[in-house]
């Protein structure tokens, strides 16, 4: 299984913004201008910290084999903020939603690879959304722009909602991603996403098919990110 590297980087918000200005003004398709645009604003970097998918991530102790016995799709679900990491099968689909639950009962619903709620957290995404559609975030020009609302609980128990303004950009060249033995050609997209009082960074590893074989998304400040890896489809 390919071992995610945790980073540490440190972004002014106001790096992200120039990000975002200039990602709405150049929907240019000319190579490499994605990475071009997310080096400018990491250069720009003073003060203020983007939160990244930190922590060490356990050995797994299952076996493709084992997860594949299932008889249903799996992924492997990691907190590196906690040290959790377990295979989840799918329970339950919905339309375009897919929900996945792990031996600990806790659950995440994907939308197309993007996790649109999580439950049994210690501070749960109750639902997340994008101004565009999860199934067109990896088509189309690049770099992209684009709004997430994210709603969670508050320490008073209060539903509150987040809304940040996002980037996705790709590397210039595809990579073989390889998951519990078995290998994928994929192209990583890193998106930046922020607001006045916090940013964060996202990655996913998606095939030409569309298809996010893994990914680092950010679920709550508290929680940090959740990482995926699909085994079983």
């Amino acid at each position: 299984m390919t071992r995610f590297k945790p980073k540490r980087t440190c972004f002014a918000l106001a790096g992200l913004s120039l990000l975002l200005a200039a990602c709405s003004s150049d929907h240019s398709t000319q190579p490499g201008i994605g990475g071009i645009a997310i080096g400018m604003a990491k250069a720009r970097l003073q003060k203020g910290a983007v939160e990244t998918a930190d922590g060490d991530q356990k050995a797994p102790q299952v076996t493709r084999a084992q997860m594949a016995a299932f008889g249903r799709p799996v992924v492997y679900m990691t907190v590196p903020r906690f040290g959790v990491t377990q295979p989840a099968v799918e329970l339950a689909v919905n339309g375009r939603y897919r929900t996945y639950m792990g031996s600990d009962q806790s659950t995440v619903t994907l939308q197309s690879g993007i996790v649109t709620a999580t439950r049994g957290l210690q501070v749960d995404l109750i639902a997340q959304e994008l101004s565009v559609s999860p199934s067109a975030l990896f088509r189309g020009s690049f770099p992209k722009t684009y709004s997430r609302t994210q709603r969670s609980l508050t320490g008073e128990g209060v539903l509150a909602d987040y809304t940040y303004n996002c980037a996705l950009a790709p590397k210039e060249t595809d990579e073989t991603l390889t998951i519990f033995g078995q290998a994928h050609r994929t192209r990583e997209y890193t998106e930046l996403c922020g607001n006045k009082k916090r940013a964060f960074q996202n990655s996913y590893w998606v095939d030409r098919a569309g298809t996010v074989w893994q990914s680092h998304q950010s679920i709550s400040k508290e929680v940090g990110h959740l990482v995926l890896q699909r085994v079983v489809r």
